[in-house]
């Protein structure tokens, strides 16, 4: 009977673990070298023109909650990341003259009453040594509450620091003529 026991209460635990796992912080990952040096603008869409943009366009929307599962209004969520042959819109970065003027590189959402916020982007790339990724930093007013980044399913790098990069995948799925990937931060 103990051991039916036990064997129940895993079962229980395994079903209860996501519900909780939800509320937990959103992890934080460095910042890296090429946050941007100009003023961030407040633009969902940093597809500046799609006629002409080196890779593909993706939607990233999702939500921002705090840890009681309390949906926040007016953060403003900052994206920044490479264009589609990995280089930055930084002054940094070699070779930044060649970085793909249809692609604004960074910009802002201010989240709405609900919590939500949504971007057009680039379907990230990997360069040298670093897989695809997204950076992201969450802003209430002049408080900084979270930097990270998000990487794309079965793509964060391995390596010793993976495990807390499994929590912080994206998987684009088609939708229409583009991909859309889903985030939710817990800050």
């Amino acid at each position: 009977m103990k051991r039916r026991t036990f064997i129940q209460g895993i079962g229980i635990a395994a079903i209860t673990f996501p519900a909780w796992a939800e509320n937990r912080k959103t992890p934080s990952q460095q910042e890296g070298p090429f946050y941007p040096v100009k003023e961030i603008p407040v633009r969902e869409s940093l597809i500046l023109n799609a006629d002409s943009l080196v890779g593909e366009s993706m939607n990233l929307q999702g939500k921002v909650f705090d840890t009681n599962g309390k949906a926040l209004a007016g953060i403003k969520v900052e994206i920044w990341q490479c264009d589609g042959v990995g280089l930055y819109d930084h002054p940094r970065q070699n070779d930044t003259e060649k970085f793909d003027p249809a692609f604004g590189g960074f910009g802002a959402a201010i989240t709405d009453a609900e919590g939500n916020y949504q971007f057009q982007t680039l379907y990230p790339v990997p360069y040298t040594g670093r897989p695809p990724h997204i950076h992201v930093k969450l802003w209430n007013g002049n408080k900084e509450l979270l930097t990270t980044q998000l990487y794309l399913e079965g793509q964060t790098g391995g390596g010793w620091f993976s495990r807390e990069r499994e929590r912080l995948q994206i998987s684009p799925q088609p939708s229409g003529d583009t991909k859309l990937a889903s985030f939710n931060f817990v800050v």
